[in-house]
């Protein structure tokens, strides 16, 4: 962890920030959580600095996490100038061990796995994907497509032969990127998404029971991954695969620049 990018406020210390970067030109943003109402204000004005402080510093989004118990961390990210995303669920299911069946595919359809060297392709692909999603909307307008694709491969370890494309007569429709997580004894479904056009069609479960049959014997325990609980279809998919929930997380951002709420009346120190 870089301490240059750690914030406290106080002497004693009453309240510190950390914002730690990600792969895609993001940052994690982890907090003291507020002991009482009293408290938020201080966390709030620690957190709302060190998102100022990293203007110019390549990092283009922040993120943060809270437990849906957490009213008081929550009402600080708040008033800091974080907005809510997103409530996640995170589904999980065992990786079995022998693989089903290959997938029927609808006509004209077959999987591939991606070649590492076409980014262009990819990038065009999840831009394709987003329209019109119903998961954490709005949130692919706030990164450069290269950002998105440098984050998905940033997250767990990229082994290419688990990223696969669904084309549709040789025009890519869909993409499932999975990658396994070692710290976590699982294999993360990183993204699912369908163009338009795919829809409706039974691509997705396609999509997912390859990947369910590819990662068949692999060492990791679970498959997991998270959804937005606004996205149905999505998590009626995953449920029909055998994903169950293990726990909701709310999902809060900033973008560094923007307009932060509130003014700061004891200016935190680096």
């Amino acid at each position: 962890m870089d301490l240059s990018l750690l914030w406290s406020a106080g002497h004693p210390v009453q309240a510190a920030a950390l914002i730690v970067p990600h792969p895609g030109r993001t940052g994690l943003l982890l907090s003291t959580v507020p002991r009482d109402p009293a408290h938020v204000q201080a966390v709030a004005e620690t957190v709302r600095a060190a998102v100022h402080g990293i203007v110019g510093m390549g990092i283009g989004m922040v993120q943060a996490l809270t437990s849906p118990h957490e009213s008081l961390r929550a009402s600080a990210l708040r008033a800091a100038g974080l907005r809510h995303l997103a409530t996640l669920e995170y589904l999980e299911r065992p990786i079995p061990g022998r693989p089903a069946p290959a997938p029927e595919l609808p006509a004209g359809m077959r999987i591939v796995t991606w070649d590492p060297a076409d980014r262009r392709g990819m990038t065009q692909l999840l831009r394709r994907t987003y329209e019109g999603t119903l998961d954490c909307p709005g949130l692919s307008d706030l990164r450069r497509d290269e950002d998105i694709l440098d984050g998905h491969l940033g997250a767990g370890t990229f082994d290419p032969a688990l990223w696969f494309v669904l084309r549709e007569h040789d025009r890519p429709i869909g993409a499932l990127l999975l990658s396994p997580s070692p710290p976590t004894d699982s294999v993360e479904v990183i993204y699912l998404g369908l163009a338009p056009e795919a829809r409706g069609r039974g691509a997705g479960a396609a999509l997912m029971a390859h990947g369910i049959r590819a990662v068949a014997n692999r060492p990791e325990r679970t498959l997991a991954l998270a959804v937005d609980v606004r996205n149905v279809p999505a998590t009626r998919l995953y449920q029909r695969f055998g994903f169950a929930p293990v726990r909701r997380r709310e999902a809060w951002i900033a973008v560094p620049g923007q307009a932060q709420s509130g003014e700061t009346a004891t200016p935190p120190v680096k």
